[in-house]
């Protein structure tokens, strides 16, 4: 639970206002799933609290009450068909009284640590026996993993406030958008056609012509219309042979090419046939899709964005990334990046992606020859230009842009640490209009891609300290040695100098694997590992554990007890003599904050020993304990020395001393 409750501290979430982005995610889902709650539920000590919510009206309840609670234990979805029948939730008020809650799904949030803390949830009022369908389970773990994306964005980014209030639009554009939809459907806009499939005719309806773009008539032979589907789709659309069989699909979507751009067509239909059961005619009716298409691939691209930059580390591979994503979600006929010479107002346009028959435009180009809207780019502003015969920004040098391909102009400037280093670009060889949404949309995603920027860059700066925190600790340690050599040089025993010495350096040992893992955690087998190492037996040693990591106290508490032990067993026990050897094992029993974690040390083919009668700081230390807590058995056998270790894994991984 510690672990949980530092994680949601760091986030700093915990009583926010409300947030666009998050809001969207769980509208996302309760239309996903069909459900009428979704929430974004975060688990405290005594309460769980909403950062987002739909169809529940209280904003935190008591952990009592709380369903997701029972999701912290898995990094699966939780699924419970009926609440009432299953003994964690059936005596739950939210279950016995008002709303009644009958069926939960939730897909645990992980950070990028591997805390849980909390759940993205659907909970419906009614029981659902085969719980969700298998996109529904693969769509909210997706959304899940965008949870964590936009909290881990919104801890790093120093732009916060501004983000917010962006995403905030984007939403309320896109339920606008959906708003839009909806009354397009009830409306109509449905173009009907019927084939003649001897004759290959097809008579259009007016609403098809203009679906299609073609001007209104009464016939055209289906070839001519079919020939308009993009390269990519040919093959889905029906043709005279798998009309002739009735062989062709009767529900398809594909895309057509016209003067104004690649539309998306939903197609339905059904064949007409002849006394003999032969089919004589194709009958169907065919709608412009493109908005709801678009519409999906701009969320989609939003989410495959978080995705991406998560992994990257360069401003350069970020801005191919984003190129990409933008090309497919706004259709466009050439996307990509270029490096920028603010000094000489240059772009070296790199290699990009175009659509089939586009030139590419790598190479230098000064923006000047195209206008005026680096005035613009240099502040930081999006450009979006739908004709540049048009803008008075690109007017007077629309000619140079149009022989290179461009009629509609995207650029989103990437700032460095406040300067104006690369373009993503995005272009189209036909005009576009634009929408509100697609507008937004394009904000958004250079927020997003400056928050990722100014993540890079406070890890740069993070490791740098860390490197820099290294040094200045060797350097610390190497001058208490140094004081210490020349304090204790008087001493004649001198073995109790040389032990300290070598406990100086099992300390710095730990250290450095620490500052390997930014001072946050390290994996016990490279604890051990390096801590024999340093004394020269790591082969003479067997070690068998599961992967476990410790936190800084725990780390140097098991460096410390581990070289008494080797050393040790150096002098006195099994590694003394030529064929001794030493057993290192490890396990964690039990679960949550109840979890043990046990070590075992045992010696063979060694001296027989005794337990020592005079029992110095080593043997002090090594009777301590992991991290000073727990337990400890030292047995000396007459097979070898064996000891055993035990505490709470919770204790040995906390982060602080």
């Amino acid at each position: 639970m510690l672990d949980r409750l530092e994680a949601l501290a760091a986030y700093d979430i915990l009583n926010s206002p409300a947030e666009a982005e998050f809001d969207g995610i769980v509208q996302i889902a309760t239309a996903l799933c069909k459900t009428p709650v979704a929430l974004i539920s975060l688990v405290e000590a005594d309460r769980q609290w909403f950062k987002a919510r739909v169809g529940f009206e209280a904003c935190e309840t008591p952990i009592s009450q709380s369903v997701c609670r029972h999701a912290l234990s898995g990094t699966d979805l939780l699924v419970i068909p009926d609440l009432t029948a299953d003994p964690r939730t059936r005596d739950n008020t939210l279950v016995t009284e008002e709303p009644h809650i009958r069926f939960y799904a939730g897909a645990p949030l992980i950070t990028p640590d591997n805390v849980i803390i909390g759940s993205l949830c659907v909970i419906d009022t009614v029981p659902r026996p085969q719980g969700l369908e298998p996109e529904q389970r693969e769509g909210l773990r997706a959304l899940a993993a965008q949870v964590i994306v936009l909290f881990e964005a919104r801890k790093l980014s120093q732009r916060k406030d501004d983000l917010f209030r962006r995403q905030k639009s984007l939403t309320a554009n896109m339920r606008a958008s959906a708003n839009e939809t909806l009354a397009a459907q009830e409306a109509g806009g449905i173009g009907t056609f019927e084939v003649d499939i001897a004759s290959g005719i097809l008579k259009p309806s007016p609403t098809f012509c203009r679906i299609f773009h073609v001007p209104v008539a009464a016939s055209y032979p289906a070839a001519m219309l079919e020939a308009k589907i993009v390269s990519g789709d040919q093959g889905a659309q029906s043709n005279d042979s798998s009309r002739a069989d009735a062989s062709a699909a009767l529900e398809v979507e594909y895309r057509i090419q016209t003067d104004l751009g690649i539309r998306w067509i939903s197609r339905t239909a059904s064949f007409v046939r002849d006394e003999a059961g032969r089919p004589v005619k194709m009958i169907g009716a065919v709608k412009d899709i493109t908005i709801i298409k678009r519409a999906a691939a701009r969320v989609q691209a939003l989410l495959d964005l978080g995705d991406r930059l998560s992994h990257l580390t360069d401003t350069e591979s970020m801005a191919m990334a984003a190129a990409d994503l933008m090309a497919k979600a706004l259709d466009a006929t050439r996307a990509g990046f270029g490096i920028v010479n603010m000094a000489e107002e240059t772009v070296v346009m790199q290699p990009e992606w175009t659509a089939p028959g586009v030139s590419s435009v790598v190479g230098l180009h000064h923006f000047r020859d195209y206008g005026s809207f680096i005035n613009d780019l240099k502040i930081g502003n999006p450009v979006v230009i739908p004709d540049v015969t048009q803008d008075p920004r690109t007017s007077a040098n629309a000619q140079a842009l149009l022989d290179i391909d461009i009629r509609v102009l995207v650029n989103v400037p990437i700032m460095d640490q406040g300067r104006f280093s690369l373009v993503v670009f995005v272009h189209h060889n036909h005009p576009y209009a634009w929408s509100g949404e697609e507008l937004a949309f394009l904000r958004s995603f250079g927020d997003r891609i400056q928050s990722a920027i100014a993540r890079v860059h406070a890890e740069a700066e993070q490791q740098v300290l860390q490197r820099e925190l290294g040094h200045r600790l060797k350097n610390t340690l190497a001058m208490v040695q140094a004081i210490a050599a020349q304090t204790l040089r008087p001493v004649k025993e001198r073995e109790h100098v040389h032990a300290f010495e070598r406990r100086l350096h099992a300390l710095s040992s730990a250290h450095e694997i620490l500052l390997e893992r930014n001072w946050s955690s390290a994996p016990v087998v490279n604890v051990i590992d390096r801590t024999l190492d340093r004394l020269a037996v790591r082969d003479r040693v067997d070690v068998d554990g599961s992967p476990v990591t410790f936190g800084p106290k725990g780390t140097l508490s098991l460096s410390l007890v581990l070289h008494e032990l080797a050393t040790n067993a150096v002098k006195y026990g099994s590694l003394s003599g030529l064929n001794g050897r030493v057993a290192i094992g490890w396990h964690v029993e039990g679960r949550g904050d109840q979890a043990v974690f046990r070590f075992t040390w045992k010696e063979s083919n060694g001296p027989l020993v005794a337990e020592p009668e005079n029992k110095g700081f080593g043997s002090k230390l090594i009777r301590m304990g992991l991290a000073g807590t727990g337990g400890v058995d030292v047995r000396y056998e007459p097979s070898g020395l064996i000891v055993e270790m035990w505490a709470l894994l919770s204790q040995l991984q906390q982060a602080d001393f």
